[in-house]
């Protein structure tokens, strides 16, 4: 047997990268980093706000818009982004950034004034004990000790199922300043 006659011409090369494949590369890298991107960025204390209040965030992440909203809301010209830094605080469980946000509303125990009617819709951020720490505090803010006495029951009930240190002691001196009225 002769071997195959070598050809004149070499075989042609493949190429890996053609123009399709480099257009589909580029156009995965876009969408990559319009999804990256936002997460990068430091919310504003309204936009923390929302993205607390719908429920997407878990977690690590829930807690970094915690802390952001914690520190940043409490020097907002906004009353109801300084409730929000309020119950930021709570949700956290951080004493001092609880009592550095009451200090921008009152320095008391029940935030004061009350956040408008409006701005009231996204404060309980998303998570259900926030919510009756909100109604409770609203309600006291109000003069409504009875209305105030059911949140702060409801919120020390949560926090038998999900143990939260501040929120529980929060709801046992709401319900001592309630049962008082």
């Amino acid at each position: 047997m002769e071997p195959a006659p070598a050809s004149a011409h070499p075989a042609p090369r493949e190429r890996v990268l053609t123009l399709p494949l480099v257009l589909f590369l580029l156009a995965v890298a876009a969408v990559l980093a319009i999804g990256i991107v936002p997460r990068l960025q430091r919310p504003a204390p309204a936009d923390a706000i929302r993205l607390l209040a719908d429920g997407d965030l878990d977690g690590d992440e829930r807690r970094a818009v915690l802390d952001v909203l914690a520190v940043d809301g409490r020097g907002s010209a906004d009353l109801g982004e300084r409730w929000a830094a309020a119950l930021a605080a709570v949700a956290l469980g951080d004493r001092a950034a609880l009592t550095a946000a009451l200090q921008t509303l009152g320095g008391g125990e029940v935030p004061s004034p009350a956040p408008p009617v409006d701005a009231r819709e996204w404060l309980g951020l998303g998570d259900p004990l926030l919510q009756n720490v909100l109604g409770a505090w609203l309600a006291e803010a109000a003069g409504d000790a009875a209305g105030a006495a059911v949140h702060w029951r409801r919120a020390a009930a949560l926090c038998r199922y999900v143990p939260h240190a501040l929120a529980a002691e929060l709801a046992a001196a709401g319900s001592q300043r309630t049962a008082a009225k």
